[in-house]
């Protein structure tokens, strides 16, 4: 069966905030009252791809390093897709790399559908359901048009989604994309959009970043905020604790880096409740893709863009920020 892509209409719903007045403002003592006290990660010194993928309970490491490393699927496996006009936009790229031989190239062409470029599915190794903590690593490289590229109306990129087999619009979902401001920066959610990884601060306002952000939906700046930079090698790195569907004991963090820096938090959600309408159908893939739910294939949406992935890893223990 082959991937359901844009089942929903998956839309990152801050339709409150929309309607809250411009003038609201942050104050530190409501944020006091709603924030959870940190979780901290144990300090990990950077290590080298090769280093990464030898380490204690890694399931899964990819490099893209070689045309069999990025080879098109057979369905329903993994590997790489086409995009909605069957044309395979995911290449080899050996000159654009974090480590190794090459990288995984997507191009966006001007005129395209929501489903642009294709994606890559590979499955996790195993099944995460209830009590179970999985991560997952992966750099990505972005163009500037990447960035600032309008795409022809209301709609913006996906990055990552980790979900069961087929479904990527669900109740069992946790999806990455760039915010639908033009601030460029992460965002996450679950359910297809209506479940967001953010704080509500009660008082008009929402972190949109936490941890060793405190980016404001009312107040988005690069210094408070986690904003994508273009053609820089970012490693995105994730933990997602499952307590029990459907109760509020899950723990959902998220981290960056960028050449050279420590890991960075941004997403900071404890106590958050995961559904799974069907126990047993659990976590089991990870998809990276450029997709665009609402992208018009007869709109201009500026230049060619180009995103890139490189060195992905899935494990049960903690994974190391790249040397």
């Amino acid at each position: 069966m082959a991937l359901v892509l844009g089942c929903c209409a998956v839309t990152f719903k801050l339709n409150r905030m929309q309607r809250v007045s411009a003038e609201s403002q942050e104050t530190a003592s409501a944020a006091a009252a709603v924030l959870p006290e940190r979780r901290k990660e144990p300090v990990l010194d950077p290590q080298d791809f090769p280093t990464r993928c030898a380490a204690p309970g890694v399931l899964r490491c990819l490099g893209f390093d070689s045309p069999k490393e990025v080879a098109p699927a057979n369905d329903p496996g993994s590997g790489l897709y086409p995009s909605w006009d069957r044309v395979y936009r995911g290449t080899l790229d050996t000159e654009t790399k974090a480590s190794g031989g090459g990288s995984l190239k997507f191009t966006i062409p001007t005129y395209s559908a929501a489903n642009t470029s294709g994606y890559w599915k590979q499955d996790m190794g195993k099944n995460f359901g209830e009590g179970t903590t999985f991560y997952v690593q992966f750099r990505q490289r972005f163009s500037p048009e990447m960035l600032t590229n309008m795409w022809g109306g209301n709609t913006y990129w996906k990055q990552v989604i980790f979900h069961n087999g087929p479904h990527t619009c669900a109740d069992v979902e946790l999806a990455t994309t760039k915010s639908n401001r033009r601030d460029g920066y992460p965002v996450m959610y679950s359910q297809c959009g209506s479940d967001s990884m953010i704080v509500d601060l009660h008082n008009g306002d929402y972190l949109m970043e936490q941890g060793d952000y405190n980016c404001h939906y009312h107040n988005v700046n690069s210094h408070d905020c986690f904003i994508y930079p273009a053609n820089t090698w970012i490693a995105f790195y994730y933990k997602v604790s499952i307590g029990h569907w459907g109760k509020p004991d899950s723990t959902i963090q998220a981290w960056v880096s960028l050449p050279g820096q420590p890991y960075k938090q941004w997403i900071d959600i404890p106590n958050h409740k995961l559904l799974n309408d069907s126990p047993g159908r659990d976590y089991d893939t990870v998809t990276l893709l450029p997709y665009m739910t609402a992208k018009d294939v007869t709109k201009d949406g500026g230049p060619t863009a180009y995103t890139w992935y490189d060195e992905l890893i899935v494990s049960t223990q903690p994974i190391a920020p790249p040397k």
